[in-house]
């Protein structure tokens, strides 16, 4: 009987942490999934020569420590420290993969010796990895949302000085000054590579990768387009701005009128375990069947999953990719 309400506070543990992964997490500042625009941006990459392309990556490498250099290549480590770039973190792969490492191991060994269950140890080593990567998954979000929210400011003080006669590179450099970040650091980024010689485009790609955002990649577009074949720029900065910004609006409409919706996705979800908590305390007996029936752990497993698979439709349903 135990080993059950143990199991069953495990499962309970790891639904509440999915089911709110999957109703917190917004759509607006997700990675962005625009076909056209990314594969414009994809092919303007490929023209590039490959002696630009290997200053790029030789760039890149440069800037990590000897042991991350060996470490991103292989395909799992380098997606971790894709996601700790695009969250903005100032750790290393290396200090996140020992400190997360540590964790799980810690806490595996803690529950194992305590519950006398390997398995639980086993759910406790994987998830401090899934918490981990749900962490840097909301700190992306949180990051590129704010990068999203303060490019329209940033697009209209680079076409202030473009109409003031400044070079492109010297608008970036303002738009890195007087802005905050995280905008700012990345601008002042560009502005850096632009300086030290960079080409245009390979500098914007680069600010792309690390913001790759529908908004990224609507800016960076325009900027290689007049790059490429010639134009005003400053009209062209207006025009994303203008885009922008009615995009934003429309978004915090379909926000404010989900929200109905978004309070009864919560309320569905939510309901089954707080009856559960309410019903321990006014009659703990009406739940013994959940514990010494062996099909109680069944019906609560498969109930665990529908709430998951019905929360993350449910998500489906209320955001949408504007």
């Amino acid at each position: 009987m135990d080993e059950d309400i143990t199991l069953f506070f495990v499962l309970l543990f790891f639904a509440v942490v999915f089911i709110s992964q999957a109703l917190i997490l917004p759509a607006a500042g997700s990675k962005a999934k625009h076909k056209e625009l990314s594969q414009r941006l994809k092919d303007s990459q490929a023209s590039l020569d490959e002696e630009a392309r290997s200053l790029l990556h030789e760039h890149y490498l440069k800037s990590l420590t000897p042991l991350d250099r060996k470490l991103v290549e292989f395909r799992v480590f380098s997606s971790i420290k894709k996601s700790l770039e695009l969250s903005g973190s100032h750790w290393t792969l290396t200090q996140t993969l020992t400190v997360t490492g540590i964790l799980s191991i810690v806490f595996g060994l803690l529950t194992a010796i305590l519950t006398q269950l390997f398995y639980i140890g086993i759910c406790s080593f994987v998830g401090v990895w899934v918490i981990m990567h749900m962490y840097l998954q909301k700190k992306i979000s949180d990051r590129l949302s704010a990068f999203e929210e303060q490019l329209p400011d940033a697009l209209d003080i680079m076409r202030r000085m473009l109409q003031a006669g400044q070079p492109v590179t010297q608008a970036f450099n303002e738009v890195g000054v007087e802005m905050p970040p995280p905008i700012g650091i990345e601008f002042k980024n560009t502005f850096n590579l632009l300086n030290y010689g960079y080409d245009m485009r390979l500098a914007i790609m680069q600010m792309a990768e690390r913001t790759p955002t529908v908004s990224m990649l609507a800016f960076s577009s325009a900027v290689i387009l007049q790059k490429e074949t010639g134009g005003n720029l400053s009209e062209n900065l207006e025009k994303v701005s203008r885009v922008l910004r009615s995009r934003f609006k429309l978004q915090r409409k379909i926000k404010t009128i989900s929200a109905e919706s978004r309070m009864s996705a919560w309320i569905l979800v939510l309901s089954p375990f707080i009856l559960f908590v309410a019903m321990s305390f006014i009659n703990p007996e009406y739940l013994t069947p959940l514990y010494e029936d062996p099909r109680g752990m069944k019906l609560v497993t498969g109930g665990i999953v529908s709430l998951f698979i019905g929360s993350m439709w449910i998500r489906n349903i209320i955001n949408f990719e504007v």
